[in-house]
């Protein structure tokens, strides 16, 4: 049961994201490898994590271990291995036709990652942890992953740079891991913050990659 509670969010994610492209769908056995491929990110970003923090000793019990631990242990290590994976097997072989094909892809990878991270969560801390993690944990991941397409659409048309497909979203990771990592009732609400922007912009970029692809995207 727990393991069907774990899985259930990612793949109503990724079935809602799927549709979302009605004119041209992404193949779905594409779609589906790309999920698997992002699941199996997670046991090397768990490698680096675990020696990054016994290296530097970075425990979130301080605001300086805190920041540590939310942008480079955990934004940058799990968002940069997401987006090269996404820059070898998506960006590089020209599988972006148009904005939105990015995202699709893009979410695909991110909630492969987080299905399997959840798992992990709920298997371990039970019922309650995952219904939190289902409004939270795993929506977040969905949006690190549209912030991520959308910054790869754009340098595919717009011929802006990659690096911003690794950067906005290990920055957008960043700031959310840090009030969930934070454990207090302010952190909490500031948290819920976080997500509602992080809603809020991920829906303009939905509206923006509904443009035709041969038209300017900006």
């Amino acid at each position: 049961m727990y393991i069907a509670l774990a899985i259930l969010p990612g793949l109503l994610l990724l079935a809602l994201i799927y549709t979302y492209d009605k004119l041209h769908p992404e193949p779905k056995r594409e779609v589906a490898k790309l999920f698997v491929l992002g699941a199996l990110v997670v046991l090397p970003a768990g490698v680096i994590e675990r020696a990054l923090l016994h290296h530097a000793s970075a425990q979130p019990t301080t605001w300086r271990g805190l920041l540590a631990t939310a942008f480079f242990v955990a934004g940058m290590v799990e968002e940069f291995l997401k987006a090269a994976l996404f820059e070898r097997t998506v960006l590089d072989r020209g599988r972006i036709h148009a904005p939105v094909d990015a995202i699709v892809y893009a979410c695909a990878i991110g909630l492969g990652f987080a299905t399997v991270e959840n798992i992990l969560y709920v298997t371990s801390s039970g019922f309650w942890t995952a219904i939190v993690r289902a409004v939270t944990a795993v929506p977040a991941h969905f949006m690190f992953a549209i912030v991520m397409g959308y910054q790869f659409a754009r340098a595919r048309f717009l011929g802006t740079s990659r690096a911003w497909g690794y950067i906005a979203p290990a920055i957008a990771h960043g700031v959310y891991d840090t009030f969930a990592l934070a454990g207090s009732l302010i952190a909490d609400f500031v948290l819920a913050g976080v997500l509602f922007v992080l809603c809020e912009y991920s829906l303009q970029i939905l509206r923006r990659a509904r443009r035709p692809w041969n038209v300017r995207w900006t």
